[in-house]
């Protein structure tokens, strides 16, 4: 992709701003007004791109592995205008089993890369056109840079990679998502969310601190959506009774770091979320219909990890009349939001989907 900056995107480098979505009309590179939609959903690893409505051009795909306007002959590129010559603007993810984990953070079964995200984009803006070979103990691994994918060079296991930036914008609310779906602009706010694990008798139970009842632990709620704000695929430590936790924001777990028991956890969001479209009803919690006709909520362990009810209901409150899509394992999937299906692209197999 080009870097020219049209007069628009300059004025955002003026402003302060970090990133300018652009796309090209003819001969002509737009400005997208309010990109913050774009940006904020390009961040997330497990989202392969986003439909948008505009006046002139109707509905277009932006796929964001490609970096293209799918089925049009309209052009798209990302600027940026990093305050500091840094090599973590961007993070790297690496598909684990059915979940998107980062390079050098911690994941399942406390195991950490010695890889990180700075060391792969050095080697990604050295030479992107060209594989990195790297090892993790007694193993080698490859990185194609062009076809984005990991291999394991003893066994041959291949994994899929993607580089995402890191979302910041100094102009922004950080409670709010704005954007521009066709001619309309949208205010998402992120409404207050309660953070709960499931107990020994599989009850939800909400993370309080002393004096706000329940199980007393040294978080709660509103420290766990501070940090997961500012990264989902991130983690963090606390302590209850005797005992230190980590809760992982990727995996939806937490792990008592004494005895290693992992239970799971789930994020809701308070009623009655306003959307494009006005009030949607419901908690936004959404359920696919398995093989057995039992409803299954996203991101639930053992089921399609890659995307959650979150990341799901963020996309429906932009357009609850357009569609997503989201890979799990080596599938990818479609989510219709009019016709509430799921559609398997490479089988076609086609399931029910509700929100509650």
């Amino acid at each position: 992709m080009g870097q020219s900056m049209s007069s628009g995107a300059a004025a955002s480098r003026l402003n302060g701003k970090l990133f300018q979505w652009q796309i090209q009309d003819g001969s002509q590179w737009l400005d997208v007004a309010h990109d913050d939609i774009i940006e904020a959903q390009y961040t997330l690893p497990m989202v392969e791109g986003i439909r948008l409505h505009t006046a002139r051009h109707g509905t277009i795909y932006l796929d964001f592995d490609k970096m293209e306007i799918v089925g049009s002959n309209l052009k798209l590129k990302r600027l940026t205008f990093p305050p500091t010559q840094e090599m973590d603007e961007y993070s790297w993810y690496f598909l684990d089993d059915h979940s998107w984990r980062e390079y050098g953070v911690q994941g399942t079964g406390s195991k950490t890369t010695l890889i990180t995200s700075p060391d792969i984009e050095f080697q990604f803006r050295t030479a992107p056109q060209n594989v990195f070979n790297f090892n993790i103990g007694s193993s080698k691994y490859t990185i194609d840079f062009q076809a984005m994918v990991q291999t394991n060079v003893q066994t041959g296991m291949k994994r899929k990679v993607r580089r995402r930036s890191r979302f910041t914008s100094e102009n922004q609310n950080p409670n709010s998502i704005s954007g521009a779906v066709g001619n309309q602009t949208v205010s998402n706010p992120v409404t207050p969310c309660t953070w709960q694990f499931k107990g020994d008798r599989g009850c939800w139970m909400d993370y309080r601190r002393l004096g706000e009842g329940g199980t007393v632990c040294s978080i709660n709620s509103q420290d766990i959506e501070q940090s997961y704000q500012q990264n989902p695929q991130g983690s963090l430590q606390f302590t209850a009774g005797h005992f230190q936790y980590r809760l992982d924001l990727s995996a939806m777990t937490q792990i008592n770091l004494v005895t290693h028991t992992r239970r799971a956890v789930r994020r809701l969001q308070t009623p009655s979320l306003q959307g494009a479209h006005g009030s949607t009803g419901g908690n936004g919690l959404w359920q696919f219909l398995d093989e057995e006709g039992l409803w299954q909520e996203y991101s639930q362990p053992g089921i399609l990890k890659s995307v959650s009810s979150q990341d799901i209901e963020t996309i429906y409150q932009m357009n609850p009349q357009g569609s997503m899509r989201f890979s799990a394992g080596w599938f990818s999937y479609s989510l219709d939001f009019s016709a509430m299906t799921q559609t398997n692209l490479t089988t076609r197999k086609v399931r029910q989907v509700r929100r509650l």
